[in-house]
């Protein structure tokens, strides 16, 4: 009897034990578990898959991370191409960064309206979700398309653009910042009909001008 009930007593202790190690297990794995997940989106802005294109006026929300490269399209209605932003391998910062991403219209600031005319409608605005920062490591580059046809608009505007290079430009809006400030080194590829910024200085915002003649 007295090893019966030695024998009952182990047995009990270790199902005791086996329980309680059971018990903080899960709860440690149940507090490793992440909060939150990135690239949720908002109702504002969902969650966008980097692989397929923005259209225009279409809002969202892409999850970059830096052990790849990304090319974040905007396409017009016809589906050709407006902005392409190019970004190599661990351009970001972070290991995962979301970005807001959005085409709206704008005219050239009044403080600007004197020396630029629009080339286009729109421009294009990606900002670093939950962040004062840039979010840019390694600076990424913006290819923007026009077409013969805004060139023309833009020259009725009061542009000075017989000659493309050196009077297209491309104004930028940093994330922090309501100001737009001119961005003059730029590289113009007229059979392309393309316009990049190499070097993009960190999120905001940007549009596509021309300068206006004397």
């Amino acid at each position: 009897m007295p090893r019966q009930r030695d024998f009952l007593l182990v047995a009990m202790t270790l199902a005791l034990v086996g329980v309680l190690m059971c018990a903080c297990g899960g709860k440690e794995r149940g507090e490793s578990r992440p909060t939150t997940e990135k690239g949720t989106g908002s109702a504002d802005f969902p969650a966008k898959d980097t692989s397929q294109p923005f259209t225009v006026n279409e809002k969202g929300t892409v999850n970059v991370t830096n052990d790849q490269a990304y090319n974040i399209q905007v396409q017009k209605e016809s589906e050709e191409p407006l902005f392409v932003m190019a970004m190599k391998k661990s351009t970001v910062i972070d290991p995962s960064v979301d970005f807001a991403v959005q085409t709206f219209q704008v005219e050239v600031p009044k403080e600007h309206a004197s020396r630029y005319a629009t080339v286009g409608q729109y421009a294009l605005e990606m900002h670093v979700v939950g962040e004062t920062g840039y979010g840019f490591a390694l600076r990424p580059a913006l290819k923007v398309h026009f077409t013969d046809k805004e060139i023309q608009s833009a020259k009725q505007n009061g542009a000075s653009l017989d000659t493309l290079k050196g009077n297209l430009i491309v104004l930028y809006k940093e994330q922090r910042s309501p100001r737009w400030v001119p961005q003059t080194s730029v590289s113009v590829n007229e059979e392309a009909k393309t316009v990049t910024v190499s070097n993009v200085a960190g999120a905001g915002a940007w549009r596509l001008v021309a300068k206006k003649g004397p």
